[in-house]
């Protein structure tokens, strides 16, 4: 028989389920809270009826804890159980996966979802959810618009997940999210993936101010000395050039097409200077504020091969690197003697791995200077808003237009499946069409 006691506003019912195996038993409560304005008669009623159902769920088997639990609640078992614990072999997810999933669970989902009982999420519960987002003025950049159909699909893949998750623990008989919709017999086509990436002329201009000193003109102006006193500076000229090192990254990273987190994972050990050929069999990844070391995206290694002039970049950065280690003496915190190849090839000052975040900010340095200072108009500037990624890209649009096939372009760029190149990179094949409707033309035509 239920059991009620009165607790501040509300009351607390009780019914007993039995026992554990240690002989304890197994009590299930919850907690009615009357309307304001109920009258005495009305709360004892309602009381009633609540005290009822809720013994006669608990009597029939129901998970009343997971009808009860809120989504913020569950999310907090979910990211608990799925944190990753370094060892790649036993972690459901990635470090920036679980990473990126407690960041759109702060912002987004827990602020709008998260007061809600997860037996009551249903698909219409997403596509309101879906509706906010898309809406002007929910952006955090303070950009124009709502988010990105991409962005707003992986929220609701994580609802979802959470829910399959409560599933898996018994809080839940079914994830209603997987079975609605099933009585449609058609798939709404996906939209063509669009990359952004350097044209030739582009590319030739980044590369120019890879390799080339370029003077950047600065304005007169008024500064004030460290004793107080203003004076003038007149207008000067500067030259820039970009350092050694970051001449061998961004070769790297455009000639091999690889991810920023594989390009700052390598060591010395990993480039052969007589073959050319690069090991790429490692990343690295910086979340929650520390750095963390781990396998590919793929968990797949690769070894591409850089062309002579990459290669001689690298020879001579390996040996300013060299001189940098004798040079810091004590405050080297890299391999010395025997061991210098262990280094990590993209280092900080003191021989430390660079951290994640430098290339973002050289590279955006790198194109505004040129843009400011030696683009001679506006259609010769490299485009602003490009990111480091736009290389891996444009690496793959390189190699496509050049005849290379999917499953070789795959295999340059560590895509698991030829298929992940063609859906990315359609828009290239695309323009083969032509091409072979020549081909054809030339065979057949011609054969009369």
């Amino acid at each position: 028989m239920a059991s009620v006691r009165k607790r501040g506003n509300g009351y607390q019912i009780t019914v007993s389920n039995g026992y554990h195996s240690d002989g304890s038993k197994i009590v299930e409560t919850m907690t009615f809270t009357p309307d304001p304005g109920m009258t005495k008669r009305q709360i004892e009623k309602k009381l009633e009826e609540v005290k009822v159902d809720f013994e006669r769920e608990v009597r029939s088997g129901q998970n009343v804890k997971g009808k009860r639990m809120t989504l913020k609640e569950l999310s907090e078992l979910y990211m608990e159980d799925m944190k990753p614990t370094g060892d790649e072999d036993k972690d459901f997810m990635s470090i920036t996966t679980w990473a990126n999933y407690k960041t759109t669970l702060r912002l987004r989902v827990v602020p709008r979802l998260g007061h809600l009982k997860i037996g009551n999420i249903i698909q219409k519960t997403l596509n309101d959810y879906a509706k906010e987002l898309r809406k002007d003025g929910v952006r955090k950049d303070d950009k124009p618009g709502g988010l990105s159909e991409t962005t707003i699909h992986k929220d609701c893949c994580l609802v979802s997940s959470m829910l399959s998750y409560a599933v898996g623990e018994g809080l839940l008989e079914i994830n209603p999210i997987l079975y609605a919709g099933k009585q449609k017999h058609s798939r709404k086509p996906r939209r063509e993936y669009k990359v952004d990436y350097f044209t030739i002329d582009q590319t030739k201009a980044f590369l120019w101010a890879l390799d080339n000193p370029i003077g950047i003109k600065h304005k007169a102006h008024d500064r004030v000395h460290k004793n107080g006193k203003t004076y003038h500076v007149p207008e000067y000229l500067q030259e820039w050039q970009l350092s050694l090192q970051w001449r061998a990254y961004f070769y790297m990273a455009l000639f091999i097409g690889d991810r920023r987190g594989e390009n700052i994972s390598f060591t010395w050990e990993d480039i052969d200077f007589e073959t050319g050929e690069v090991m790429i069999n490692k990343s690295t990844a910086y979340a929650e504020r520390q750095i963390h070391h781990k396998s590919t995206k793929t968990y797949q290694s690769r070894v591409p091969v850089i062309p002579d002039i990459v290669v001689n970049i690298l020879k001579q950065w390996k040996s300013e690197q060299q001189r940098m280690c004798l040079e810091q003496g004590s405050h080297w915190q890299g391999y010395r003697g025997k061991d210098f190849d262990k280094n990590y090839v993209f280092i900080q000052e003191n021989g430390k791995q660079m951290h994640p975040s430098s290339p973002y900010h050289m590279f955006k340095k790198i194109i505004r200077i040129y843009n400011e200072n030696a683009a001679t108009d506006e259609e010769h500037m490299i485009p602003p808003d490009a990111t480091q990624h736009d290389l891996r890209h444009t690496a793959a649009s390189i190699l496509i237009s050049n005849n290379m096939d999917p499953r070789s372009v795959a295999g340059v760029l560590g895509h698991s499946n030829p298929s992940t190149t063609l859906n990315i990179y359609s828009y290239f094949f695309k323009t083969k069409n032509q091409e072979a409707a020549d081909i054809m033309k030339c065979s057949l035509l011609n054969a009369k």
